[in-house]
């Protein structure tokens, strides 16, 4: 009786002990798992910015391969662009910059 009451506290302490560090170490798993989370959203963030960045260049890549291919297709001088409004007057409108505002000051 005299050795069950000090084994008893001891088992106590470590019972205790031993449920905080467990405690510990689930929490410690669970702001691994949050960061790890955020990571996967940031990595996700970049391959939908990577897909569309290589859509948009296998497009224009597209696109220069069949202006070689054809013979009339032609990339259009920006100082040739005009514009068409939609306005009562059915006159095209000079959209590019003229000679004179292309200068440098």
């Amino acid at each position: 009786m005299f050795l069950l009451k000090p084994f008893l506290i001891a088992l106590l302490l470590v019972g205790v002990f031993g449920l905080v560090y467990l405690r510990s170490n689930f929490m410690e798993l669970e702001y691994s798992l949050g960061e790890l989370e955020k990571k996967k959203m940031q990595c996700l963030r970049d391959r939908k910015m990577l897909f569309a960045e290589k859509t948009s260049q296998l497009s224009f890549a597209r696109l220069e391969s069949s202006a070689n291919d054809q013979e009339g297709f032609v990339l259009p001088d920006r100082l040739k662009v005009v514009h068409i409004s939609r306005q009562t007057r059915s006159l095209p409108q000079q959209v590019s910059l003229k000679q004179k505002q292309l200068a440098e000051p």
